[in-house]
């Protein structure tokens, strides 16, 4: 036997093995007898579990410095000194004193005290109870206490190098407790551990990797050596070398990558192994895959490997390693590959799809517009009405251009036969750009209406009685006997006396009562209420509740309740003497143009303002909005029950002053403006702007204006050129929608436009009694009607021809019209405004109404009774 010392500590050789002995010396001179250790226990002999029985630790007074502790970094074995915070404590913080070479490879460095902390809340409760114990019967233990333990209850919280990747196993352990001396004054007890591994290296790697991946597994090291690989994987990489049968010990992680399973040959193979080294040592990923296709051997046909790797620590040394794992996709690559093929199919089909779709959208759309065409059309049959003469052309010059140019802009081509028509109609030196193109021949050829009604709307909406030889033909074709042309003779000194005395512009009485009662009937308030919300108000139940006051007292009842009084401080008294004095100037003895009538024109021209929507569209500013109800109190101010053609046939003096231009109109509102500036009449204070009176008066004078017939078209076909248009990009997103969809702006339309508005309103309100209900719109259509005959009287009386439906003793007078009026005149010109404001939509629903039961009515050949 030899034996080597050295300050304690010893190296006994005995049959060929080395066997630790820890020796406490007893004699206070043994660091003077330190030996320098022989090379022979530099290179000392391996330790078998069997050697363990021969560990010797013996112990004294002795205390070891960390210095004397170097020694045993010579020995293959690990060996360790953990220091506790306190042996009797079942939960001990450990305090690595030393480690050996041999155990920092295998384990690695100590963790820090919170690492440690961490590392020991991964164990289970079972595990850290069995811990404990341990440690407990070890540092209490008299003299050396050997155990087998797991490798990871034991010391995992205590080495980082003791991972996932490192498998479980038993190892040997002897501790004995030592006393180590860290400083002068300062000793400690400790418990040196000597450890040995019960597996060889190959064994703990091949455990690592079959926990990892059982099949077809190699580990390599970071340089790119086989460590250890099992049987099928060996045979794998023989697959794959040309038929070269590779020792396990030659066999490189660069072998993995063959030059002829690429198609760029070496230099892509190099590329591929340079990344996946890459990824596995330097970017530490978790796993990194890569396919590799080859031909086989037997059948020729390709086939597919994946070869995934992941890093992992080499439980022998706690290097840095890669595990591989080769395995054969070729199936899933061929499933993949039809999935592909499929998919493919399906794109394509897909797209098919998606053109048919688009084409089918297209069609759709195309087939909605075309619906919408014929809805609109069956809307305007059996609905609207809009045409219900089908022959009759309303359209005006002005009209038929902005069509063309609408159908050019939406991407259409106009006919050369309407671009024709249209150069013809324009080319024409006595065109008038706002009327009807061939307004006289239309009426007059038109079979379903007679010769009277068609004379009767020629004289309402043009004036002058048929103008063209050709018209005078075709209704001499169609009446029983020859119209002869008459002449107009100038009226006699006693048809000035006549007229003067007949024609019911009286001079109104100073003595008459000038005021409007302020309190009235409850009955009377609940009439004067429903008026203010009523589409269909009876007009004729409130004249029975206030008999000769009812244009003042709803007047002045909508002044104050529309905030008009309080808001431009209006003197009440003077405004009710104001109202009193217009209302007188209405003649009680014209069956229609009286103070009902235009009572009823006020009621509904607040209907359009308050509740058809034109105060919301801000398109009537305040002042605008009194404007308005004082033009409907005064548009037919001193009418004395005869219409402007009888004025200018018989050269009345109103026709003179206004040169035959609406006469009718500019006296109303002449004569009104002549009371409204009378002191005693003057309700506006002084404190008004001069600029908010001048735009009020503007207003009135354009809606008065606005109501005579000869301008109907050209005021209708003005409104519908400026809000009738074709949808355009920067359309505003707010105010209300026109026709077309688009947004209308109210901030920024122009003076004029709006001044067409104004005249809109007044025009519906003045035959606002087309929407009334039935019962009150015969009514008010059989009184004009008696108005119109005694215009006829008059015209016997003088000698003039009868003017058409005025002559009584022809089988029915103005109601054989109606039709034609609904047709041509009432029903387009609601449907205008209607469509600009959505919520006149109840106004024009009266009027189809009632358009419905004069077409009954015409059906039965029987006029509606009274």
């Amino acid at each position: 036997m030899q034996e080597y010392c050295c300050g304690g500590l010893y190296q006994r050789k005995q049959g060929g093995h080395w066997k630790v002995v820890l020796r406490v010396i007893s004699s206070t001179n043994w660091d003077g007898r330190v030996q320098t250790l022989p090379s022979a226990l530099g290179t000392g002999g391996k330790t078998t579990t069997s050697d363990r029985q021969a560990v010797d630790f013996r112990t004294g007074d002795r205390a070891w410095t960390l210095q004397e502790f170097r020694i045993l970094n010579q020995l293959r074995k690990s060996i360790v000194v953990v220091a506790y915070d306190s042996l009797d404590s079942s939960h001990r913080t450990p305090r690595v004193l030393f480690q050996n070479a041999d155990c920092c490879m295998r384990f690695g460095p100590p963790r820090s005290q919170v690492a440690y902390l961490t590392a020991m809340g991964t164990l289970t409760e079972e595990a850290q109870f069995g811990r404990q114990q341990w440690l407990l019967k070890a540092s209490q233990a008299k003299s050396t206490f050997q155990s087998h333990v797991d490798i990871h209850a034991l010391f995992r919280p205590l080495f980082s190098g003791i991972n996932k990747d490192m498998p479980s196993c038993l190892i040997g352990i002897d501790s004995k407790v030592i006393q180590v001396q860290l400083g002068q004054h300062q000793i400690v007890s400790a418990v040196l551990h000597v450890m040995e591994m019960d597996s060889t290296s190959e064994d703990l790697r091949a455990r690592a990797m079959n926990e990892r991946n059982p099949v077809h597994s190699m580990l390599f090291c970071h340089q790119g050596q086989l460590l250890t690989a099992n049987a099928a994987a060996l045979r794998g990489v023989h697959s794959i070398s040309s038929g070269m049968f590779l020792p396990s010990s030659n066999i490189m992680f660069r072998d993995l990558f063959p030059a002829e399973l690429y198609a760029g040959g070496l230099e892509e193979a190099d590329t591929h192994f340079k990344a996946a080294m890459k990824a596995v040592f330097e970017e530490q990923v978790d796993c990194y895959r890569h396919k590799q296709c080859h031909k086989s051997k037997k059948t020729g046909k390709l086939k597919w490997t994946m070869m995934e790797m992941w890093p992992m620590m080499d439980p022998v040394d706690n290097s840095p390693a890669v595990l591989v794992k080769r395995y054969n996709i070729t199936e899933t690559m061929d499933s993949e590959h039809e999935a592909n093929v499929r998919q493919s199919s399906l794109e394509r089909q897909n797209q098919e799809l998606e053109q048919a779709t688009l084409a089918i959208q297209e069609e759709k759309q195309r087939l909605e517009k075309e619906a919408q065409s014929l809805a609109q059309q069956l809307q305007a049959v059996l609905n609207d009405k809009f045409v219900p003469q089908r022959d009759f052309d309303a359209d005006t010059p002005i009209d038929k251009t902005l069509k063309m140019m609408q159908t050019i802009i939406g991407g259409g081509v106009p006919t050369v036969q309407d671009a024709l028509d249209l150069h013809f109609i324009l080319s024409k030196s006595d065109t008038d750009l706002r009327q009807p193109v061939g307004l006289e021949e239309q009426l007059m050829a038109d079979n379903r209406l007679d010769s009277i009604v068609g004379m009767s709307m020629l004289q309402l909406l043009q004036g002058d009685i048929v103008k063209s030889d050709a018209a005078v033909k075709r209704m001499a074709q169609r009446h029983e006997g020859p119209i002869a042309p008459w002449t107009l003779n100038a009226p006699t000194q006693e048809d000035d006396e006549l007229q003067d005395s007949e024609s019911g512009m009286a001079e109104l009485s100073d003595g008459q009562q000038e005021f409007v009662p302020y309190c009235v009937m409850p009955y009377v308030e609940r009439l004067l209420q429903a008026a203010e919300k009523n589409w269909q108000f009876d007009i004729f139940g409130l004249a029975e509740a206030t008999p000769g006051n009812t244009l003042s007292l709803l007047a002045f009842h909508l002044f104050k309740q529309a905030g008009h009084v309080k808001k431009f401080s209006l003197d009440e008294g003077k405004l009710c003497r104001y109202l009193h004095k217009i209302e007188q100037g209405y003649d009680a003895g014209n069956p229609y143009h009286n103070s009902l009538h235009v009572a009823s024109v006020l009621q509904m021209t607040h209907m359009l303002l308050c509740h058809g929507g034109l105060l919301k569209s801000n398109a009537f500013a305040g002042s605008l909005h009194l404007a308005s109800y004082w033009s409907a109190v005064v548009h037919d101010f001193e009418h004395g029950g005869l219409n402007n053609d009888f004025l200018i046939k018989t050269a009345h003096p109103i026709a003179m002053v206004y040169n035959d231009q609406s006469p009718l109109e500019n006296h109303h509102l002449a004569a009104a403006f002549r009371i409204w500036i009378d002191p005693q009449c003057q309700y506006m204070p002084k404190q008004v702007s001069p600029e908010l009176v001048r735009m009020g008066r503007n207003c009135a004078i354009n809606q008065v204006l606005g109501t005579d017939m000869k301008k109907h078209f050209d005021i209708v076909s003005r409104f519908q050129a400026v809000f009738k248009k074709p949808p355009s990009s920067n359309s505003s997103s707010h105010g209300s929608t026109t026709p077309t969809g688009h947004s209308q702006d109210w901030n920024s339309i122009k003076p004029e436009d709006q001044t067409l508005i104004h005249q809109m309103v007044l025009k519906c309100a003045d035959i606002g009694h087309l929407a009334a209900d039935p019962k009150t719109h015969k009514r008010w259509a059989y009184q004009l009607e008696e108005e119109f005959f005694r215009q006829g009287d008059k015209e016997k009386e003088l000698g003039l021809p009868v003017s058409p439906l005025m002559d009584r003793r022809q089988t029915g007078g103005m109601t054989r019209s109606q039709l034609g009026f609904f047709g041509i005149v009432g029903i387009p010109l609601f449907k205008a405004i209607t469509d600009l404001f959505k919520d006149a939509q109840p106004m024009m629903d009266g009027v189809l109404a009632n358009y419905r039961m004069w077409e009954a009515a015409a059906a039965a050949s029987t006029p509606p009774s009274h």
